[in-house]
């Protein structure tokens, strides 16, 4: 086994060369962004100050001896809320370039990580893989990793409003949304609740306490209202709402982006509610648009796929691993 190295001493030129050479950023399918600034960023991400307990990176190498960064992390809040370790493998790379090439064997490196994250009490480690990682998808594999769940990336203009069909059961009236309030986290934590997406990450997990799930779907929507979790949470305009979508404005990234981009974070619907985001989606749009915003991007699951509006961006996979 080549030698391996934490890599918080080599992070300044990790960054380096990250920021130069990445072959994909989390927004690299967006039109309009700076591709450069969005690689840069997420080169920020993976090199980013880390605590000594949480910090899981080391420098290893390929099996022709060439330098291989592994990038992952102890993730605190969901240790704790879950009771066991949880973690996330955030990317492995290169550090000379090129910094994809189809043929390399990464598996070494991500078994080490499973030993690494094993003797430091973590229980639960993820990732979250670009399609074309066919690298990292293959040690994945070979080491043991569980397909969970298969994303879609996607992406809309908020300032070119589309008007879709109306269901015929649904009242023009529901056009009308505002801002959720304190008062109305009850109900929408129970539709957060009940609303269950059996295809996402955490529903589709048989290890996952089915009680645990409901909790976190209960948190986000707590904390999405209370504007941690989320900038904005829309509603209906009713008493005791049972239907919302939140966003994050990411105002502070757009001058480096050179696009006004929010995020689609969040969102659940009733049964007596269907059809609500069909209705209000150009109202939204006009929303975001008197915001500042110029085009937006969210992920859905890959069964679920897209409707006429939004743009399909890029692919995704989701893995894990229990230790």
């Amino acid at each position: 086994m080549h030698a391996l190295v934490p890599l918080k001493h080599e992070l300044a030129v990790a960054r380096e060369t990250l920021a130069k050479h990445l072959p994909w950023s989390p927004l690299d399918y967006v039109p309009g962004i700076s591709r450069d600034a969005d690689r840069a960023m997420y080169a920020e991400q993976l090199t980013a100050p880390l605590s000594e307990e949480d910090d899981l990176r080391f420098r290893g190498a390929l099996p022709e001896g060439e330098p291989l960064a592994v990038f992952a992390q102890r993730l605190p809040w969901d240790t704790q809320f879950f009771g066991y370790g949880v973690a996330r493998l955030d990317g492995v790379f290169p550090l000379t370039p090129p910094l994809h090439r189809l043929a390399d064997d990464y598996t070494e490196a991500v078994a080490h990580l499973c030993e690494t994250a094993r003797s430091r009490g973590i229980q639960y480690l993820f990732a979250q893989v670009d399609p074309r990682d066919l690298a990292l998808l293959r040690a994945l594999g070979r080491v043991g990793f569980t397909l969970l769940e298969t994303r879609l990336h996607y992406h809309f203009s908020v300032q070119v409003v589309h008007y879709l069909r109306r269901p015929d059961h649904v009242p023009m009236s529901w056009s009308q949304f505002r801002l959720a309030t304190h008062e109305d986290i009850p109900s929408l934590s129970r539709v957060a609740r009940e609303a269950v997406n059996p295809y996402d990450r955490f529903h589709a997990d048989p290890f996952i306490r089915r009680s645990d799930v409901d909790r976190l779907m209960e948190e986000w929507v707590k904390q999405s209202v209370l504007g941690n979790f989320a900038d904005l949470t829309v509603v209906p305009d009713v008493r005791e709402p049972t239907a919302f979508i939140t966003y994050r404005l990411h105002k502070k990234h757009w001058a480096r982006w050179g696009l006004n981009l929010v995020q689609v974070v969040f969102s659940a619907v009733s049964p007596e509610m269907m059809g609500w985001f069909t209705v209000v989606g150009p109202e939204l749009n006009n929303h975001l648009s008197s915001l500042g915003a110029q085009h937006c991007f969210g992920k859905t699951q890959m069964v679920l796929g897209l409707d006429g509006v939004t743009q399909f961006g890029k692919g995704e996979h989701v893995f894990r691993i229990i230790l």
